[in-house]
């Protein structure tokens, strides 16, 4: 969770752009954060708090049959303890239309994406690297890679 904030900051520092305090905070968030840091992240480091809720939406996707083949690879996906941030119950099956990733344990690494089965469903969930979604957000505000 420290390595994704540390990418975060780095995408914060690259973009040199300031903020108007307008970005509204997802209720999802509400699963990983408590309200009053999301609201000291509002104030405070406002792209942050953007990034955190494109990522709600755009991070990740569910698999297309043909990786169900390889699904005894993957790790199992579990909830992260809101509390401490650890692993919990294992996602016993997840409805596509209504995923919130915030309730997830899950790890994001920089250069590679990550594939975790969900429960005994044969769904897979992708989610993209730091890297991937660095690029794709960049691309939604049309940053350029320069």
């Amino acid at each position: 969770m420290k390595r994704k904030f540390v990418i975060l900051l780095i995408v914060t520092m690259i973009s040199g752009i300031s903020y108007a305090q307008t970005v509204q905070i997802d209720p999802r968030l509400e699963k990983a954060y408590s309200l009053e840091h999301l609201q000291r992240m509002q104030k405070e480091t406002p792209i942050i708090l953007e990034l955190l809720n494109y990522e709600l939406d755009y991070s990740w996707y569910i698999a297309e049959p043909y990786m169900q083949e390889k699904i005894d690879g993957f790790e199992y996906l579990y909830y992260k303890d809101p509390e401490t941030g650890e692993k919990a119950g294992m996602v016993q099956s997840i409805e596509p239309g209504n995923v919130n990733i915030a309730e997830f344990y899950y790890e994001r690494p920089f250069d590679h994406r990550n594939y975790y089965r969900v429960g005994k469903t044969n769904t897979i969930i992708v989610f993209y690297s730091n890297q991937e979604v660095s690029q794709m957000y960049n691309a939604m505000k049309g940053y350029g890679n320069e």
